[in-house]
């Protein structure tokens, strides 16, 4: 989600009004506020203010909707002049940290960011899960995306090595009596090889 931030800094009294990506954090201390939380790029905000702690406060999203969490902090925060250690944000709401307000604008909702299909991914980017057939699917179903590479479950190519096997174990146990199990762990072997070729694999 994509929000801006607006504040007058308390030092210069210059108006800040940055564009950002959440999650993001303020604090006092830019080393001291984490850099990535869940893999994702932390838009890190430094505010010079002795009632700011070197890691004040998180805004990021649950469950599709805009929150800020304080840091277990001595001042907290308060939203809308309501102190609370945590709540979510609308748009045009207004934080207190420390002595600073900070005006909160919503510029984009949240879109999945869910990688789907087996070969050729592709970001999900809905904006709502519910009924969504690609985040509300299994791991196990994403993977069997394409029926023709066999189901996820057994293992990739899986329909294939199993009609591979029966073939084997019928010409195995034919009348012929040249026919060995090893001849049939070779057949097996060179059709695996041929199916691995016939998919581009190297």
């Amino acid at each position: 989600m994509q929000i801006q931030l607006t504040w007058i800094d308390p030092n210069t009294g210059d108006r800040r009004e940055p564009l950002l990506e959440t999650p993001v954090t303020i604090g006092s201390q830019f080393a001291i506020m984490p850099g990535q939380i869940a893999e994702n790029r932390v838009s890190r905000i430094v505010i010079e203010d002795d009632l700011i702690a070197d890691y004040h406060a998180l805004i990021t999203t649950e469950n599709q909707e805009l929150i800020i969490i304080d840091q277990d902090t001595s001042n907290g925060i308060k939203i809308n002049g309501v102190q609370s250690a945590r709540g979510i944000l609308q748009n045009g709401d207004r934080i207190q940290i420390g002595s600073t307000e900070i005006v909160i604008q919503i510029t984009s909702v949240w879109e999945c960011d869910r990688m789907v299909g087996f070969l050729f991914k592709r970001r999900c980017g809905r904006t709502d899960t519910i009924n969504c057939p690609h985040c509300n699917q299994t791991y196990t179903e994403d993977y069997a995306y394409y029926p023709d590479y066999g189901s996820y479950r057994y293992g990739w190519g899986s329909n294939h090595n199993r009609d591979e096997f029966n073939e084997a174990s019928k010409e195995e146990n034919s009348d012929d009596p040249d026919f060995t199990e090893a001849d049939g762990i070779s057949l097996e072997e060179e059709r695996n090889t041929d199916f691995e070729t016939n998919m581009g694999a190297s």
